[in-house]
């Protein structure tokens, strides 16, 4: 599994939004999304608030694979949904945290929300 190197984390996690495309079943990936995202210690997170609703989730859980844009950096990226509680906690933080401005920072670390949270791993 490829590593963020710190660069890149501090550019993406320095970053508000996270340009984020779901491949198709034919491999392209032709619609983004901007969502939040949030770092912990080296790994990225994201949430869909909409959870399955959202169609660039389903996608991202279907395919694994995608591609995101976030503080000027462009990688290619495998999607894996995150179960451990531990992590899922780390993760409420982070998004309370960095989202603490928006009246929605806080609902991104509640459920049902934080049944949706997926790793973004760098396929590069």
């Amino acid at each position: 599994m490829s590593q963020w190197t710190q660069e890149e984390l501090d550019r993406i996690n320095g970053d508000e939004w996270f340009h984020l495309s779901a491949a198709l079943p034919d491999g392209s990936t032709p619609k983004t999304v901007d969502i939040w995202s949030v770092g912990v210690g080296d790994r990225i997170f994201v949430r869909s608030y909409n959870g399955t609703a959202g169609k660039w989730y389903s996608l991202a859980l279907e395919s694994g694979k995608g591609r995101i844009s976030a503080g000027a950096v462009t990688k290619n990226v495998s999607f894996v949904k995150v179960d451990d509680e531990e992590a899922k906690k780390l993760v409420d933080t982070a998004y309370r945290t960095k989202y603490a401005h928006s009246k929605w920072g806080g609902a991104m670390a509640d459920d049902p929300v934080r049944d949706n949270t997926i790793e973004v791993v760098s396929a590069e």
